[in-house]
């Protein structure tokens, strides 16, 4: 890992639209010139939360309210061009192989993948859209670390129902359209915020306020219009830390 301050933008990993990440933060980084010129990619955006050197990050909404929000400052979330997304407010989208009803699927035996038990979009939602916030799911369940290796369960049979948001799923389908091909949406998670791009609470108020100004510029300017329209991103939205601390209703009780 880079040492010394790095930015890592690391909740969609694909290689596919790599180049747009990168276009993206030169864009913020002219904004803001006093952030790293460049991202870095460790492959483990969830250490990088917990990592001091990490100045600029990318934080599933669940973790950042629970764990994160006296550690970071909240810098916004993107807003996507996705059915049902607006105003950086997005969905989980349900998924089987199977030709069988959602409600067919809530069963002991029914298995049941996701990326990791405090993802927000791809367990959470899932149990909020089936069982019940704070349930537990009534069959067996595995956590693969990533929405790629979730659907690829689902793809070889290894599993008979996911969530992954729709962020997650326009891209994937987009680098690897087979993986999905044979897999069917049967229901939709709650609206909860897109990822949050947060940074280092060292840095103060005043630089999170400049961040986020680099950040709407960037996105809006004519430069990015290729690369936002790779990356399904239509502006820069400035949430608060209200819309994250909604997301606890949804974790264990």
């Amino acid at each position: 890992m880079t040492s010394g301050p790095h930015v890592e933008l690391g909740m969609y990993p694909l290689d596919s639209v790599a180049w747009a990440w990168d276009e993206l933060w030169a864009a913020v980084h002219r904004r803001a010139p006093w952030t790293p010129d460049r991202l870095t990619r460790s492959g483990d955006v969830h250490a990088r939360w917990y990592d001091a050197d990490c100045l600029v990050t990318h934080v599933c909404g669940w973790p950042f309210a629970a764990l994160h929000r006296n550690d970071m400052h909240l810098v916004g979330a993107f807003d996507v061009d996705l059915p049902d997304a607006a105003d950086g407010y997005y969905r989980s989208v349900i998924l089987t192989p199977h030709d069988r009803p959602l409600h067919e699927l809530i069963s002991s035996r029914s298995r049941a993948v996701a990326n990791s038990a405090d993802s927000l979009s791809g367990w959470l939602s899932l149990l909020a859209a089936t069982v019940g916030t704070g349930a537990e799911w009534p069959g067996d369940v595995t956590f693969t670390s990533a929405h790629h290796d979730s659907l690829r369960a689902l793809a070889k049979g290894e599993a008979d129902v996911a969530s992954l948001d729709a962020w997650s799923l326009a891209l994937i389908s987009a680098e690897e359209p087979g993986l999905v091909a044979g897999l069917r949406q049967v229901g939709i998670g709650p609206r909860i915020p897109t990822p949050a791009i947060t940074l280092r609470k060292p840095a103060g108020d005043a630089r999170a306020d400049e961040l986020r100004a680099a950040f709407v510029d960037a996105v809006e300017s004519p430069e990015l219009a290729t690369a936002r329209h790779a990356l399904h991103i239509e502006g820069f939205a400035s949430l608060t830390l209200d819309d994250y601390l909604a997301t606890l209703r949804l974790g264990p009780r």
